[in-house]
């Protein structure tokens, strides 16, 4: 399945558009892991689903995620996040 350009555009532009959103998740993820180990992408999309957050900049967030578990990027680097 490929996806079309437009939809790999917004993948790489996501963390410039949304960067309110992750400060955000990261203060809810930060405060629920309590520093025990490092935020995961699949952490950010499991508090999205079990929050029942929804809409397009969710879904787009989500996509984001899954883009980077399957380039073998599994823990948040915060600087490839520009806050």
């Amino acid at each position: 399945m490929s996806q079309s350009p437009n939809k790999l555009e917004k993948i790489n532009k996501i963390t410039s558009t949304h960067s309110n959103l992750f400060k955000r998740i990261f203060k809810e993820l930060n405060f629920i892991i309590k520093g025990r180990r490092e935020i995961m992408y699949s952490d950010i999309i499991n508090l999205i689903i079990r929050e029942g957050y929804r809409g397009e900049i969710y879904n787009e967030i989500i996509l984001w995620c899954n883009y980077n578990i399957r380039q073998g990027k599994y823990i948040v680097v915060i600087e490839q996040i520009k806050l």
